[in-house]
């Protein structure tokens, strides 16, 4: 019986505490609302006895007040936000851009931190807290020219690791996002695999040159029989396959370090070379029944190593055939065309083949890169003839542009500048 009068009184002890808690909290309200009134009321000199002042300085404490629960929900938000930046396994960089051409960093998630040189970088410029003239480079040219960049760079702190680089604007003038991709991995299988084929391309172009050689000569023998000629041509047609496959391996080692290439660069006519190449590919349109015509302007002359061109052409003309010969239906034709548009020589390749799929398009220049695609492996290769072509184009200074629809055809164009003839004499 006595617990039960302690258990009582305990409650309405707690009753009153709490009600009296209620009741000075309300009182505080109140004295902070009338201060409040008071002070703007003499800010702004208005009578608050006036119930219209009253109500309308009732109605700004109460707009004060949401704006003061919105910015805590804000700011709830913008912590859960930069929590989740913080779990990603790419580096996200926040940074803005001042009147003094300064890139301010203003966040950076954890993975981000990691290649900073600083563990104070907020507030601090990106030249301060990154060693790595590419990626500064890259954000300077997206301020400056309001476009989104993307380029792959590499950090060698604190250890050496590959990054594709993504620069984006966002909806606040004068910020930009710098997305950090981790590549070190592909990077390294790549290297090995162009190690590996490198080294298998030295060992194998000799026994192929001599398996070639008896070939020869035996298919020259004037009483071979036609039930064995045939199979051994097949033979040799697949031996010279393979002796250019292994022969475009070695062009890459020796393009990538541009081993000898200035050497070789002259004046020329670069229209005769393109010629030369729709001569060439004439008699394999009408073999594969392809419908191929040309425009090309006469006399217009580059700088450069007319083989290394000629193989462009040759390279980007055989894509176009082998993709246009995979089409089931409609029209098959393929143009070249060659035009000078200002101080530029422009060389169009279009076809009507089978096309590329947009998401394909960013890599279709990488080394060893084939689209994933049924129809596409009927055609054999290893997915280095469009490496060999940006690779050439870049050792001259040149641009070349993809636009290709799946199922509506391709066209590439390349931008080379423009030489003269009188230059040529010159």
């Amino acid at each position: 019986m006595v617990n039960i009068y302690i258990i009582v009184i305990l409650l309405l002890v707690i009753t009153n505490i709490l009600f009296i808690y209620a009741y000075l909290r309300k009182r505080r309200e109140e004295n902070a609302h009338q201060r409040f009134k008071n002070e703007i009321a003499k800010s702004i000199n208005i009578n608050i006895k006036n119930p219209v002042d009253d109500f309308l300085l009732h109605q700004l404490n109460s707009y004060i007040k949401n704006l003061e629960e919105k910015y805590k929900s804000e700011k709830y938000k913008r912590r859960n936000i930069f929590s989740i930046l913080d779990t990603l396994s790419e580096g996200i960089i926040l940074v803005s851009f001042n009147q003094n051409e300064i890139i301010r960093v203003d966040f950076a998630n954890s993975f981000a931190k990691n290649i900073f040189t600083t563990e104070n970088f907020v507030g601090r410029s990106l030249t301060e807290v990154i060693d790595n003239h590419n990626l500064i480079e890259l954000t300077l040219k997206s301020f400056k020219t309001n476009k989104d960049m993307e380029e792959e760079t590499s950090f060698y702190y604190p250890e050496k690791k590959y990054f594709r680089c993504q620069v984006k604007s966002i909806n606040v003038e004068n910020y930009r996002v710098i997305i950090l991709l981790d590549i070190t991995k592909e990077k390294n299988l790549e290297d090995l695999r162009r190690e590996f084929l490198t080294i298998m391309s030295h060992e194998m172009r000799t026994p192929l040159s001599v398996i070639s050689g008896y070939l020869e000569t035996i298919l020259h023998e004037p009483n071979l029989n036609e039930e064995i000629y045939q199979p051994l041509k097949k033979i040799e047609e697949e031996i010279s396959r393979l002796t250019r496959m292994f022969n475009d391996l070695l062009d890459i080692e020796r393009l990538e370090k541009n081993i000898g290439e200035e050497k070789r660069f002259v004046f020329f006519n670069f229209s005769n070379t393109v010629k030369r190449a729709f001569d060439f590919f004439k008699i394999v349109a009408d073999k594969m029944s392809i419908e191929f015509e040309e425009e090309i302007e006469d006399d217009l002359y580059v700088f450069g190593n007319e083989d290394r061109l000629l193989q462009v052409v040759y390279n980007i003309l055989d894509n176009s055939f082998k993709f246009t010969a995979l089409k089931e239906k409609g029209e098959k034709k393929v143009w070249l065309r060659l035009y000078k548009n200002d101080n530029n020589i422009i060389l169009e390749i279009e076809d009507t083949g089978i096309g590329i799929p947009s998401k394909e398009l960013k890599r279709i220049f990488d080394l060893f890169y084939r689209v994933d695609k049924s129809r596409s492996r009927q055609v054999p290769g290893l997915g280095i003839g469009l490496y060999i072509v940006k690779t050439i184009l870049d050792n001259h200074n040149a641009r070349i542009y993809l636009d290709s629809e799946e199922n509506n055809g391709t066209l590439f164009q390349v931008i080379l500048p423009l030489k003269t003839s009188i230059e040529t004499e010159a």
